[in-house]
């Protein structure tokens, strides 16, 4: 039996210790996370899903505020860690660099739980950005960790087809259960050093940069495609928004402009081509509100104004027009 150690933050991550905690042969001895954070409009402190996890299953946790050399919170880490004497660890979406330090430690070293087809989509943000580039497939890899980003070799990979009801969101879910299943699968090689690797192509190595909040205002002088896209590569963070007019009767002039958070973007086949980009050429109960790109519309299902709840197009659509 391997003692493991589990570096993870998210659900994501939680998915994937789930997994590993099936494989009752190996004993998890830590869950290494980030610290609680503020969460809502209360900003209270909360645990993210794998302490919660973890402490339902009964897993020492170690929640330092960095693993950085020479600092109290690294050193500490570094002491407590060490003294585990853990033969394998595995990293799912943990959230920080891990020093080569660290990852010299386990006799089997650390295991990364990768959401991209590697080389393709290394860094922070691999699920968001292979929607945004409309790639037709993506996967889940299991990387052994370098110190160079997602640069390691290769012990296992898993296909996952992207379909075009995808969003960031429910992508995730899918390369987590991906993940989960790869980890029942091949922990077990991996653990006693059998599992052999492959080494990384030069070619084809992309970059995954981390998702700002700029990126939340949708360019609708582009094509829909691309639009569509980027829309539900932004879901759940940092979401679409549009600036439009105000809520009253668009001819009126009257109202200052309303920025709106967008939801369930569709591509619609109403040609655009001679309409400003970024107009809301329309808003009906089936396709919800439209605006045009510059070769056709795109549609979103749902909307919400500033400090309201989500509601579908339509019905925003029936209050903006009275």
């Amino acid at each position: 039996m391997a003692r493991l150690a589990f570096f993870g933050t998210p659900e994501l991550a939680a998915t994937c210790l789930a997994s590993l905690l099936e494989q009752s042969r190996h004993d998890v001895v830590v869950a290494v996370c980030q610290p609680d954070r503020p969460q809502g409009r209360g900003h209270k402190l909360e645990a993210p899903p794998v302490k919660k996890l973890a402490l339902d299953r009964g897993i020492p946790i170690l929640q330092p505020q960095t693993l950085k050399k020479d600092s109290v919170d690294g050193d500490a880490f570094f002491a407590a860690f060490s003294d585990l004497r853990v033969d394998l660890a595995v990293v799912a979406a943990y959230g920080r660099i891990i020093p080569k330090r660290v990852l010299a430690l386990p006799p089997r070293e650390f295991v990364n739980v990768h959401g991209s087809l590697l080389p393709r989509w290394r860094g922070a943000a691999p699920i968001q950005r292979a929607l945004e580039a409309g790639d037709p497939e993506t996967g889940v890899c299991l990387m052994h960790m370098v110190a160079a980003l997602d640069a390691g070799d290769i012990y296992a990979t898993g296909r996952l087809a992207i379909d075009d009801d995808d969003d960031a969101a429910s992508l995730t879910k899918k390369m987590a259960a991906l993940g989960g299943s790869m980890l029942r699968e091949h922990v077990d090689a991996l653990a006693e050093g059998a599992l052999p690797r492959v080494p990384q192509s030069d070619e084809g190595v992309t970059y995954a940069e981390m998702l700002k909040k700029e990126e939340a205002r949708l360019d609708f002088t582009e094509p829909a495609r691309k639009v569509f896209n980027h829309a539900r590569a932004m879901q759940p963070w940092p979401g679409t928004v549009v600036e439009i007019d105000g809520t009253g009767p668009a001819a009126s002039g009257a109202c200052a402009p309303e920025v709106l958070k967008l939801f369930g973007p569709r591509l619609t086949e109403l040609d655009t081509s001679s309409v400003v980009p970024g107009t809301l050429v329309d808003v009906d109960q089936d396709r919800g509100a439209v605006f045009a790109c510059i070769d056709r519309g795109i549609a979103f299902a749902q909307v919400q104004r500033p400090n309201k709840g989500r509601t579908s197009a339509w019905q925003w659509g029936q209050t903006r027009a009275r």
